[in-house]
C-alpha cells in the first residue's frame, strides 16, 4: 500500500554525522543489542574512538554482539579504543540533589570524550543514563541530562546514541514520553525493520479509518515531514494522536495485534 522512504536505522547508525543525537526505542534488548554492536563496530573498524555508558549487563551483551561479528572488544578495550562505563556509577558522579549538575557533567563525560578526541578521527558515545533516570521517574531530570548533552554536543564533536526502554505502540506512551524525548533529538528509532512497520501502520490505518482516508493521512505526513527523522509510519502515529487521539488508540491496537516481538 505505501512504501517506506525512511532511512533505515542501519545506515544511520553505521555512519552518525558529528553532531547526531538519535534516539532507539526498544522492548526487546536483544533489538538493542544489535543496533548498539553496529554503531560501535563500525567505529572500531573505523578506527574511531567508542564510549559506551550502559548498565553492565548490557554491556555484556553488546559484547557478546560484537563478538558475533568478529570483534574483540576486550582487545579494544585494552589498547583504548573502547571505554565502557557503568551507567549508575557515571550518574552518582554529577547528579546533585536530584539533577545533574552541568560543571561536573562536563568534567566527567566531556573530559572522557576529551580525552579520546586526539588519538582518533572520531568519536562515537553510547548512553542509558537518562533511561534510568527515566525508569526511576526521574523524567525532569533525563530531559535535562539530554539538553546537556546536547550543550556538550555545541562543546565538543562527536555523535550520540540513546536509548529508552518505552513501548511505542501503547497509547499511554503519547501525549508526553515521546513527545518528550523526541523533542531532543534529532532521529527516532522506533522499530527494527522500518518497511514492516509503515505497513503495519498503513494496513492498521486502512482498517480503522478506510483506505481512501488512510491514503489522504499517509500523502498528508508525507507532505509534512518533521525535522526528526523517523519512519513515515510513526509520523503517522504521531501526527494522529494529536488530532484524532481516539483514532490513534484503534489504530495503536490494529498494529500492536498485527505485531510479532522484536
Amino acid at each position: 500500500m505505501f512504501a517506506t522512504r525512511a532511512e533505515d536505522w542501519r545506515g544511520l547508525v553505521t555512519a552518525p554525522k558529528l553532531g547526531d543525537h538519535f534516539v532507539q526505542v526498544y522492548r526487546d534488548p536483544s533489538f538493542l543489542a544489535r543496533a548498539v554492536a553496529e554503531f560501535l563496530a563500525a567505529a572500531l573498524r573505523a578506527g574511531e574512538g567508542a564510549i559506551v555508558i550502559a548498565r553492565p549487563e548490557h554491556a555484556d551483551l553488546f559484547r557478546a554482539e560484537l563478538a558475533s561479528r568478529g570483534l574483540n572488544a576486550g582487545a579494544a578495550e585494552a589498547a583504548g579504543q573502547l571505554k565502557v562505563f557503568d551507567a549508575q556509577a557515571s550518574l552518582d558522579l554529577f547528579m546533585r540533589n536530584g539533577m545533574p549538575d552541568w560543571p561536573l557533567f562536563e568534567r566527567e563525560i566531556g573530559g572522557a570524550i576529551a580525552e579520546m578526541q586526539p588519538r582518533f578521527p572520531a568519536v562515537r558515545a553510547y548512553g542509558e543514563m537518562v533511561d534510568i533516570l527515566w525508569q526511576d521517574g526521574q523524567r525532569e531530570a533525563a530531559i535535562r541530562l539530554e539538553e546537556y548533552w546536547n550543550d556538550l554536543g555545541r562543546l565538543q564533536s562527536f555523535s550520540l546514541f540513546c536509548a529508552y526502554y518505552l513501548d511505542n505502540l501503547n497509547p499511554s506512551s503519547y501525549g508526553g514520553a515521546l513527545e518528550c524525548v523526541c523533542r531532543v533529538h534529532t532521529q527516532f528509532i522506533p522499530a527494527e525493520d522500518y518497511a514492516r512497520f509503515d505497513e503495519a501502520v498503513a494496513k492498521a490505518s486502512e482498517r480503522v479509518l478506510g483506505r481512501p482516508l488512510a491514503e489522504i493521512l499517509f500523502e498528508l505526513v508525507e507532505g509534512r515531514r518533521s525535522e526528526m527523522k523517523m519512519p513515515l509510519g510513526q509520523e503517522a502515529l504521531f501526527w494522529l494522536h494529536k488530532r484524532m487521539p481516539l483514532t490513534a488508540e484503534k489504530v495503536l491496537a490494529e498494529v500492536r495485534a498485527s505485531a510479532q516481538p522484536g
